[in-house]
């Protein structure tokens, strides 16, 4: 018997490799639930309330200008002076008189954006509402009002609506396959960590590392295993019969109380063989039930490993 300090107990890392090996589809699948969730706090979080939503259309205005008394065309007329001009008399009047009642001024101002982006004759403007049968009502009458503007003012020969478009909704940049990859990594790191916690707090006794984590007594080998295994079982059954006399071999069960009757046949061997179930058997328990057997008087002189996996313990051993 030997005093158990877990926290000084290093870790079978061939056996947790094995036993690790066998959770990778719990694994895989935890990763492509994250990868499912990812993708669905995304869709929850990037759907736009309908109220909320904004609806963009926007023309393309020829500027044909006139030429001033230098022969020069008007170079005033830049990007900042249009976005300007767009919100404020002439061209805004302009613009209410070809929109119903129902339509404010702040409203227009705040719904229409003019840029001249490398060509001073291209305008381009564009219109943002959280309507779109507005967004287009705005857009065409900001057309027109334009198109009147060119007329009446000196500067111009004409103004003219080359290209306009209809309203379509405004929709953010995907990032829906980072939030996949989020979600799967997320998944992937909680799954393997509790993998990792699990197999820490493990202590089932599956081979002979682990029994030696319990006690000094010797291991007298796994049953059930194969002909290579069962041999060294018998052999070493039969080394401690002719070194000891009888021998008892006892099938321990998890958490079964030892019978009066059971007791007393341990106790009349010259020595005591336990075998404990593989995969379980919990270290803590053998280790109570070794103090119970030691109190008991019984010389318990070796322990196997019975009903094991052989495919594992195959490949185990290499």
């Amino acid at each position: 018997m030997k005093e158990i300090r877990y926290a000084d107990v290093g870790m079978d890392m061939k056996k947790y490799m094995l036993c690790l090996f066998k959770k990778i589809p719990l694994i895989v699948a935890a990763a492509v639930l994250g990868a499912l969730l990812g993708a669905l706090v995304y869709t929850v979080v990037r759907t736009v309330p309908e109220s909320e939503r904004e609806y963009s259309a926007f023309s393309k205005i020829y500027l044909d200008f006139a030429a001033d008394e230098t022969g020069e065309i008007y170079q005033e007329y830049n990007g900042y002076t249009w976005n300007d001009l767009m919100v404020t008399d002439p061209i805004l009047d302009l613009t209410m008189a070809n929109l119903s009642a129902d339509y404010s001024r702040e409203e227009v101002m705040a719904a229409t954006e003019a840029t001249i982006l490398s060509d001073l004759r291209l305008l381009t403007v564009t219109i943002t509402t959280h309507n779109a049968e507005r967004t287009d009502a705005i857009l065409a009458a900001t057309d027109r009002a334009l198109e009147t503007y060119g007329d009446q003012a000196k500067e111009f020969i004409e103004v003219q609506t080359i290209q306009t478009t209809q309203a379509k909704m405004v929709v953010a940049d995907s990032r829906m396959a980072q939030a996949v990859l989020v979600g799967l990594l997320i998944g992937l790191a909680l799954s393997l960590l509790a993998v990792n916690l699990y197999y820490v707090m493990d202590d089932r006794i599956m081979v002979v590392s682990d029994v030696k984590k319990v006690t000094n007594l010797s291991f007298s080998g796994y049953l059930s295993a194969g002909d290579v295994f069962e041999k060294d079982y018998e052999n070493h059954i039969a080394y401690l019969k002719e070194r000891f006399g009888n021998i008892q071999v006892y099938d321990v069960v998890q958490k079964a109380a030892l019978q009066g009757e059971k007791l007393e046949e341990l106790r009349g061997a010259d020595g005591v063989v336990l075998t404990v179930p593989y995969g379980k058997m919990q270290g803590t328990y053998l280790s109570y039930l070794l103090e119970q057997l030691t109190a008991q008087e019984c010389n318990v002189c070796g322990i196997a490993i019975r009903d094991t996996d052989e495919k594992f313990l195959r490949r185990y051993y290499g």
